[in-house]
């Protein structure tokens, strides 16, 4: 008999996890090859640096300076790593109540828009924006003339969406951003 309910519970679960599935529209947008190698070529350029300080810490008189300079820049690349690795990780996620954007914290951390709040969604060209913390120009809070504080999450260079919302705007580069602009049209708000 507990068999049965075992199967039943098995089964009940399975089409419970199916129905969440339908409700959710995940979108990984494309990663632009311009900043992925920057990213990258700067981190290979860094790691380079840093062997070139730790080797001078050993073999001449730099000694101290050459190894502190060597463990900063050890740090450096450790960030410069993440950030590469931040823009595979950004996403963007659809439900009928919330358009959710994940990033990770380095670049601003998961920001949850209710589509009740969104005003309008317009396809816009990326913005030229002065960053308000860090060095990233992958994402975060930036000052974006005639348009003021903006929440920016890309990952390439191309068209995308700006969501103009009752608390601020956010800018993102969902892959297809048509049909996406669409998606969070037809959703009940």
């Amino acid at each position: 008999m507990s068999q049965y309910n075992v199967n039943i519970n098995f089964a009940g679960t399975v089409i419970f996890y199916l129905g969440i599935c339908a409700l959710e529209t995940v979108n990984r947008p494309e990663v632009s090859q311009a900043i992925a190698w920057s990213y990258g070529g700067l981190a290979i350029f860094i790691a380079v640096m840093a062997l070139a300080f730790g080797l001078a810490g050993v073999f001449t008189p730099m000694q101290t300076g050459g190894f502190v300079t060597a463990v900063v820049l050890a740090f450096v690349e450790t960030l410069m790593l993440l950030l590469l690795r931040s823009l595979y990780l950004t996403k963007y996620i659809l439900t009928e109540q919330e358009l959710t954007i994940e990033t990770t914290k380095l670049i601003g951390g998961h920001k949850k828009i209710q589509l009740r709040e969104i005003e309008s969604v317009e396809k816009t060209l990326i913005p030229f924006g002065v960053r308000l913390f860090g060095a990233s120009f992958h994402g975060g809070y930036y000052q974006i003339p005639n348009l003021g504080r903006d929440f920016l999450a890309i990952t390439n260079f191309n068209d995308g969406l700006m969501l103009k919302t009752k608390n601020g705007n956010c800018i993102i580069t969902p892959r297809n951003p048509y049909e996406f602009k669409e998606a969070i049209e037809h959703l009940p708000a």
